[in-house]
C-alpha cells in the first residue's frame, strides 16, 4: 500500500472487530480484482505516531470513491466505527447517496437517522466475501465505464441525497444589521434614480444623514413631493419610519413603517411594511417586501404622484 497522502482509493471499509475475518477476505478479494482499498490493518506503519481517527476521517470524507460500512449490532455500539461512519455520512449528505455502499451484517436493523431509506444496501448473509468483492468490483468498473475516473469523491458523486433540513433563522441574522443594510440601500438607490427625473422637468435632491434620508422633488422651484425615511422612531428602533410632506414645519405624521425579519420559507431577509398611505393605501395594510421590492414600490408611487402634476 503506497504511503502517498494524496492517493485516491476505490473503496474504504469500516467495520467492528468482530467481523474482521469476513471483511479482510472481502478486501483481499477486491485487491486481487485490481481495486485500491483503504483497510486499517494495511495502514499501521504509515500512521505510526499520527492521529488514527483524524487520518481516517480525511480518507472517508474526501479521499475515497466509495465508503463501505459493514454495519452490525457491534458496529453501532462502538465509538470508533461510529466516528468513521459519521465522517462518511456527512460527505454522503453533502455530496450524494452514491458515496455509501452499506453491507448489513446478520439481521441488524439500522435507525433511519443513520441510514437514509434512499440508500440501497446488501446483506452479508447473501454473499460470500468473494461474491461481495465481485459486486463491489462491478460497481467501480461501472463508474469507470461511464466516465467516472478515480478522483476526489466530490467530483465523482452526482446524485444529491434529498434530506429535509429544518427551516430556521440563521444564527448570524441581526435585524439591526439588516435595518442598516436596507437604509443604506434605499439611500443609494434614491441617489442613483434622482438624476433620471431631470429630463422630465423634475429636480430631485436626496440628502442622507446617519438617521434620515430626505427626498425632495421640485418642479419650477415648487416642492411637489417629499418623503423622509427615518431609522428608528416612535414605532421602535428596529424599524424604518416613512413620513410624507415633512418639509412643512407642521407635518410630523407617520405614513408607514417597515421592520426587517428573516423569511425562513424563502430563506432571505424581508421587510414587513405597515402602509398607512406612503404606498397609497389608506386605513393601514401590512405587506411583505424584499428591500428591492419595497424600493420599487416607493418609486412607482412617486412616479404616480408626479404624473398627476
Amino acid at each position: 500500500m503506497t504511503s502517498n497522502r494524496e492517493e485516491i482509493y476505490d473503496l474504504a471499509v469500516s467495520f467492528a472487530g468482530e467481523h474482521r475475518e469476513y471483511v479482510e477476505r472481502t478486501v483481499r478479494s477486491c485487491e486481487r480484482l485490481g481495486l485500491r482499498v483503504f483497510y486499517d490493518r494495511d495502514m499501521n506503519n504509515e500512521w505510526w505516531g499520527k492521529s488514527f481517527i483524524r487520518e481516517q476521517r480525511e480518507v472517508y470524507s474526501s479521499r475515497t470513491r466509495y465508503f463501505v460500512p459493514f454495519i452490525s449490532t457491534e458496529y453501532l455500539a462502538k465509538p470508533i466505527p461510529m466516528d468513521e461512519f459519521s465522517a462518511a455520512m456527512m460527505t454522503a449528505v453533502k455530496q450524494g447517496d452514491g458515496y455509501v455502499l452499506p453491507v448489513l451484517m446478520d439481521d441488524v436493523q439500522v435507525p433511519p437517522d443513520l441510514l437514509h431509506p434512499h440508500i440501497h444496501y446488501l446483506r452479508a448473509k447473501d454473499y460470500s466475501p468473494e461474491l461481495l468483492a465481485e459486486q463491489l468490483h462491478a460497481r467501480v468498473r461501472q463508474a469507470e465505464n461511464i466516465g467516472q475516473q478515480a478522483r476526489e469523491v466530490g467530483e465523482v458523486v452526482q446524485e444529491a441525497l434529498n434530506l429535509r433540513l429544518p427551516k430556521v433563522v440563521p444564527g448570524d441574522f441581526s435585524k439591526y444589521e439588516e435595518l442598516q443594510v436596507v437604509f443604506d440601500y434605499f439611500g443609494s438607490q434614491f441617489q442613483t434614480a434622482a438624476p433620471l427625473l431631470r429630463p422630465r422637468g423634475f429636480i430631485c435632491t436626496v440628502n442622507r444623514t446617519q438617521e434620515r434620508i430626505s427626498i425632495r422633488i421640485e418642479k419650477r422651484g415648487e416642492i411637489v413631493y417629499s418623503l423622509d425615511i427615518y431609522k428608528g422612531g416612535s414605532m421602535g428602533d428596529d424599524k424604518l419610519t416613512f413620513g410624507l410632506d415633512h418639509h412643512r414645519s407642521f407635518a410630523t405624521g407617520i405614513n408607514g413603517w417597515a421592520g426587517p425579519y428573516f423569511d425562513v420559507e424563502a430563506e432571505i431577509p424581508k421587510l414587513k411594511m405597515m402602509d398607512l398611505s406612503v404606498l397609497g393605501s389608506f386605513g393601514g395594510s401590512e405587506r411583505e417586501f424584499t428591500k428591492e421590492e419595497l424600493f420599487n414600490a416607493l418609486w412607482e408611487r412617486i412616479v404616480d404622484r408626479l404624473e398627476q402634476r
